[in-house]
C-alpha cells in the first residue's frame, strides 16, 4: 500500500460513522469503506456525491492507487 493510500483510509476510517445520528457524509464514508471491504461496487452516485471535498480527495487517492498498483483490494480490509 502506498503512504498516500494509507494517509486516505486512515482519514476515510475516521470520517466513517454509522450511527443513526451521522450526517450524510459520515454515513457515505462508512457505506464506501464497507463496499471495499466486502469488495462490492462502491455506489458513487448515492455515497461520492455527498462526501466532502476531504472524503472526495481520499475516495479518487484511492481509486488512484488501486488502478495503478499501488494498492490492492486486500490492502482495505
Amino acid at each position: 500500500m502506498t503512504a498516500a493510500s494509507t494517509v486516505a483510509l486512515d482519514t476515510q476510517r475516521r470520517m466513517a460513522h454509522g450511527h443513526a445520528g451521522a450526517s450524510s457524509g459520515e454515513a457515505a464514508a462508512w457505506e464506501i469503506l464497507g463496499s471495499f471491504r466486502a469488495g462490492t461496487p462502491v455506489n458513487f452516485v448515492g455515497n461520492f456525491v455527498r462526501l466532502d471535498s476531504c472524503g472526495k480527495r481520499t475516495v479518487v487517492q484511492l481509486l488512484l492507487d488501486l488502478t495503478t498498483g499501488g494498492t490492492g483490494l486486500s490492502d482495505l480490509d
